[in-house]
């Protein structure tokens, strides 16, 4: 892995004190860990009661709630198995309930009311023949992309009692992944690239444009007018997304690794590199992500949450870890 290391200040939290200085060698460090059954690949977090919490979604064994109020002893609070395969979960606050949305590539889609965060509770669960690769929300509207080439919306505005299907999308190609920014959902196909979509009225999403990034295109986050991709073995791509129907090209950084998800804060973007582990860039200049620190644990690093100063990632077969720099 190719590193240029400098030494850089990060924000904390009031009621987070300064950790020790890193390792020169690496800028990034060791926290804790929790070994979870199952194979981790997604990690999500928020706060729920003043409790800090990630999400992880760990394949055939469900979702674990863990408590991360003590980044160096994490804690088991309680799991839910839907006896499919979790790839993705997306938490969000509805009519004063948490949710946590569970993308079951096996089971379909499954809505759980997480507000005990020690108690969770189904609250829907719609089967579908294809499975859930991945869902999004958007103004009490909820976007599921089905195994086939296919993206469900729904509207859940009054999810206690109703969640229905308002409208089908037919994407170019199976949706892997879907971030939504403002009015713009990006699909992630990997065939494809990213497609484009106008989702000012979700009752009606409108296609905008495709966009074929050099490699693989597994994941993607947007900062006001630039998209960075996670491009598997070529790198992190930087393009602008000023004008969404009009994308273009602006960098490739290529940083010898296979980037497979990113995560993204104010000056900071941090990247999880499958095999090759847990890298971190500042964006002093946004075109140029710099790396300047990175981490190489066992196992396969699937997903990256940074969080109230924790770097979270679903570590596969080895759970949550958590790191920082």
């Amino acid at each position: 892995m190719s590193i240029i290391f400098l030494l850089q200040s990060c924000n904390w939290d009031d009621n987070t004190l300064p950790p020790p200085p890193p390792e020169p060698s690496t800028g990034m460090w060791f926290v804790g860990s929790l070994s979870t059954d199952g194979n981790a690949r997604y990690v999500k977090s928020g706060i729920i009661n003043q409790n800090q919490f990630a999400f992880l979604a760990t394949g055939e064994k469900g979702l674990k709630i863990i408590n991360i109020n003590d980044g160096s002893n994490p804690t088991l609070t309680s799991s839910y198995n839907t006896g499919g395969f979790v790839q993705e979960v997306l938490v969000d606050t509805i009519d004063n309930n948490i949710y946590a949305f569970l993308s079951d590539k096996v089971k379909g889609l499954f809505i759980i009311n997480i507000s005990n965060p020690a108690s969770p509770t189904l609250d829907t669960n719609i089967s579908y023949t294809a499975g859930v690769n991945s869902v999004e929300i958007k103004n009490n509207y909820l976007f599921v992309a089905l195994g086939s080439t296919s993206v469900n919306v729904l509207n859940i505005d009054n999810i206690q009692d109703s969640v229905y299907e308002v409208f089908t999308y037919t994407p170019k190609n199976i949706v892997e992944h879907i971030e939504v920014s403002g009015n713009i959902a990006y699909f992630i196909e990997r065939i494809t690239g990213i497609e484009i979509v106008d989702v000012s009225n979700p009752n009606t999403p409108v296609f905008l444009t495709t966009f074929k990034s050099p490699g693989n295109c597994y994941d993607i986050k947007v900062a006001g007018d630039l998209a960075y991709i996670a491009d598997g073995t070529s790198g992190v791509t930087v393009i602008s997304v000023a004008n969404p129907a009009q994308p273009y090209f602006i960098r490739i950084k290529d940083l010898g690794t296979d980037v497979r998800a990113l995560d993204y804060s104010p000056n900071f973007l941090f990247a999880a590199e499958y095999t090759d582990g847990v890298e971190v860039m500042n964006l002093f200049n946004p075109t140029n992500p710099d790396p300047f620190g990175y981490y190489e644990p066992e196992g396969i690093c699937y997903s990256i949450d940074y969080f109230k100063a924790k770097v979270l990632v679903a570590n596969g077969t080895r759970g949550l870890l958590i790191l920082r720099y």
